[in-house]
């Protein structure tokens, strides 16, 4: 089954710091991963030893969906396991699972994807077979997300807008999947905070520090990367938020309804936000593309 099936990660030039750490936790932690490996990205390139990873470029100016789409008219397996460059694992990867997916997809052609972490739990009621997995009906919110799935690549080609970013893909493309006839089956537990349970262990919610959110590195990465003899990434160019910061942003910039302090406070943070990623932009692009890609992300 490993030779209908390639590992796509999903990147931008922005973040090609992570490509390092990420793709040597895939080595430690997925030693049976896709021989395949495609990297999406703008314009760089990367090589990793001990991987075959095949970087597909597209012009700068292209939309995420457009990038996504290009990327994917070039892989040649049927299925395609769906990841971003900031799903660092935390665990090892359970190759049966996916195996099983893939036997399910190959039975069932009608089957969209089999998403490989849970959320919605409430939601999930219907169960599929007698399986971990639960199918994921129109009423879930983002029945289309990025987060790491099992896809079949061409139904996968389907549903995209070209003209979508990744937050316009989930949000417009969950509606317009809404009637679809297709299958989204879902990893269903109980708890879905157990790494022990995931088919492909990492952490989706920003609280527990992995991974990059809002365009910076998470507190608790570095220390994973030590631990796994990952050394020499470089932090310093996205900068690290810490666990106070985090929290600090759940209870004032991303509330809704601040009181008290928070909501006098809260304008005066989003300007501080906004020049701190203009700041970064220029660190990592130079001054004037730096001011001009940020100007471009306030105007969306």
């Amino acid at each position: 089954m490993n030779e209908n099936c390639s590992l796509l990660v999903c990147s931008c030039d922005k973040y090609s710091t992570a490509w390092y750490p990420y793709f040597e936790l895939i080595k430690k932690y997925w030693p049976e991963h896709p021989q395949k490996i495609y990297l999406n990205t703008e314009t760089k390139q990367y090589r990793c030893e001990g991987l075959d990873i095949q970087t597909i470029n597209s012009d700068k100016h292209c939309t995420w969906s457009e990038r996504l789409y290009h990327c994917l008219t070039q892989i040649d397996t049927k299925y395609v396991v769906f990841s971003l460059e900031d799903f660092f694992l935390l665990g090892y990867v359970d190759q049966k699972a996916i195996d099983q997916c893939m036997q399910w997809m190959e039975e069932d052609g009608n089957i969209a994807v089999c998403r490989l972490c849970t959320s919605d739990l409430d939601k999930l009621k219907k169960p599929w077979k007698d399986s971990n997995f639960r199918i994921a009906e129109a009423d879930i919110q983002y029945r289309l997300d990025t987060q790491a799935a099992l896809w079949n690549r061409e139904t996968l080609l389907s549903f995209l807008d070209k003209s979508e970013s990744p937050w316009e893909f989930e949000e417009k493309g969950s509606k317009r999947v809404a009637n679809s006839e297709k299958t989204f089956l879902w990893l269903y537990h109980e708890n879905d905070f157990d790494l022990d349970k995931m088919i492909f262990p990492y952490r989706i919610n920003q609280i527990y520090g992995y991974g990059i959110a809002w365009s910076r590195w998470l507190w608790n990465d570095k220390k994973w990367f030590r631990k796994n003899g990952i050394t020499g990434v470089n932090m310093r160019q996205l900068g690290t938020l810490s666990e106070k910061s985090v929290k600090r942003r759940f209870r004032i910039l991303y509330n809704p309804h601040p009181t008290g302090t928070g909501k006098l406070v809260k304008p005066f943070y989003r300007i501080l936000d906004r020049a701190e990623k203009v700041g970064q932009n220029i660190r990592i692009y130079g001054f004037r593309n730096g001011l001009r890609i940020s100007s471009l992300g306030m105007k969306k």
